[in-house]
């Protein structure tokens, strides 16, 4: 009788054992989870170049006098800078203007700098601005800098991302029937970058070259005509695939 008992403790013992193994391997296995991913994944990098018209002009001209006596040569600029603000074409338009300031020049002269920013939005208004800050005789450039204004440049942004996003499906394509697999999902996806920022667009003028190329004569009245061409977006993305 006791030989029998001994016998049915050793059993449980055993199969308590064995459900414990079982539980633990389970544990580390956690096939609950499933595979989720494929180890086999592809990065691609997409990326592609709109072009736009640019939709902004950016005037920065500015303005020096020098004299003897500061407080002349102070109301001067300030009566230029009064007559250029009040403009009509340009009124609504002047983003902001500062003066710079430096005494103590050869002979007691003193110099004064006027700085003028003037954004536009509108191809024919940013002529006639142009063709009137010619006639005021700036120091600096009268050439604006022709680029997209920042609402354009979400709209371009969407854009250019779809056509990257394709523009990676299309490499992947090509490199896994290469590799004898098929593209699976996404596993991730992020915007390119250089140097921390965002690619923009390259502001350049289509006939005169870089938006920077200065237009500005103290002796000419003329006026080159504003030619904005077409300006380029380019965008990229950097996917990774999963491989099947």
């Amino acid at each position: 009788m006791k030989q029998s008992i001994t016998i049915k403790l050793n059993a449980w013992i055993i199969c308590a054992v064995l459900l414990i193994a079982n539980l633990v391997t389970i544990g580390i296995w956690r096939p609950w989870e499933g595979t989720g991913t494929s180890d086999r994944t592809i990065v691609i990098t997409g990326s592609t170049t709109i072009e736009a018209a640019p939709d902004q002009f950016v005037f920065s001209p500015y303005y020096q006098k020098e004299g003897t006596d500061k407080t002349v040569v102070n109301k001067e600029l300030s009566d230029l800078s009064t007559t250029i603000v009040a403009d009509s074409a340009i009124k609504t338009d002047v983003n902001s203007y500062e003066y710079s300031y430096y005494y103590g020049g050869p002979d007691g002269q003193a110099t004064t700098a006027l700085y003028i920013t003037v954004t536009i939005k509108n191809k024919e208004l940013a002529q006639k601005v142009q063709d009137y800050l010619v006639t005021t005789l700036p120091s600096g450039s009268v050439t604006p800098q022709i680029l997209f204004s920042v609402e354009k440049q979400k709209v371009l942004e969407t854009q250019a991302r779809d056509a990257a996003l394709a523009n990676a499906k299309a490499k992947a394509d090509s490199s896994a029937t290469q590799l004898g697999a098929r593209v699976g999902k996404v596993i991730k996806v992020s915007d390119m970058t250089s140097g921390g920022i965002t690619t923009l667009p390259w502001m350049m003028n289509a006939e005169k070259g870089f938006a920077g190329d200065s237009v500005s004569s103290p002796s000419s009245t003329s006026s080159y005509t504003i030619q904005p061409g077409l300006n380029e977006y380019s965008f990229s993305v950097e996917v990774t695939y999963e491989l099947n």
